[in-house]
């Protein structure tokens, strides 16, 4: 089995540096660009199933990359990004300042937002892993599978996976990671960035 995980395209509130996890904007001009070029890119792999954030940038990423497959996604709740409570909306900058996150989190995955009403990464972490289970057990073992999400999350995730092995930088707004997963091991193939 093949899974194709993307991260949306760059949307507004990432050109103004504003934090985004719950709360959504939709695709930039760039981001739109930049999910084109993954798209045209990704013409060579068959999608099988389709699964996204039902976040709209994660959509319309999901739905320009599906344009040419005859597919439809599948909203998955459990795909959505970490929730960033009382700090959606946001400058970057000042949320920084607050040292909620681990210097290295990308490291330690030190991540904790539940005292501003938000959520833990590892707990997020653990609803991707739920929804990807239920995944793998519906899909076939020659089957491609798309899932469209989030850059903290999916990182999160394919961390947790096989990077502990692997080094992966955070993905790329549009940034396509494409794995092999045999036998419970998930192993890296190729990652493909946006060419604009």
């Amino acid at each position: 089995m093949r899974f194709i995980f993307v991260r949306h395209g760059k949307t507004h509130f990432n050109e103004i540096n504003l934090t985004q996890g719950w709360c959504d904007s939709p695709l930039s001009k760039v981001g739109i660009r930049q999910v084109e070029s993954i798209s045209k890119q990704l013409e060579q792999y068959q999608i099988d199933k389709a699964y996204t954030s039902p976040l709209g940038r994660a959509v319309q990423t999901a739905n320009i990359i599906l344009s040419k497959k005859g597919i439809e996604p599948i909203y998955e709740e459990r795909f959505k990004e970490v929730n960033f409570g009382i700090l959606e909306g946001i400058s970057t900058e000042l949320v920084r300042k607050l040292n909620i996150e681990s210097p290295n989190w990308l490291e330690n995955l030190d991540m904790d937002y539940r005292p501003y009403e938000g959520e833990d990464i590892h707990d997020v972490i653990l609803k991707h892993h739920e929804a990807l289970q239920e995944i793998i057990e519906n899909c076939n073992d020659n089957e491609t599978v798309l899932i469209v999400g989030h850059g903290c999350s999916l990182y999160g995730l394919l961390k947790s996976l096989f990077f502990k092995e692997q080094f992966l930088e955070f993905p790329n707004n549009a940034t396509a990671i494409i794995v092999d997963y045999s036998n419970g091991n998930f192993k890296l193939e190729q990652i493909l960035d946006p060419i604009i």
